[in-house]
């Protein structure tokens, strides 16, 4: 079932986004296995949100753990809050 991850921390900036993602998705061309979709804008007020779909949240849950998760604490960047949904509808121009 595919899903939809919301993260977000007030904290995150777009250059502490940049970094982390140049690392965990360094070629933009190649998503991870099961990423459908990926966003991410500032939050209104300050800090930084992210919009993922995925395959599953057994994709997501990997992904995080084994890339996003590593790669935050080497940029010892602050903890963000995750939100997932199953995802019911989808409409992309």
């Amino acid at each position: 079932m595919p899903i939809l991850a919301y993260h977000q921390s007030p904290d995150w900036t777009k250059e502490l986004y940049q970094a982390t993602i140049d690392q965990v998705i360094p070629d933009p061309n190649n998503l991870p296995s099961g990423m459908i979709a990926h966003y991410a804008a500032p939050l209104e007020g300050g800090g930084w949100q992210v919009v993922d779909v995925w395959e599953s949240a057994e994709h997501h849950d990997r992904f995080l753990r084994e890339r996003v998760i590593p790669a935050a604490q080497e940029l010892n960047a602050p903890p963000f809050d995750t939100k997932m949904t199953e995802l019911y509808n989808s409409l992309v121009a």
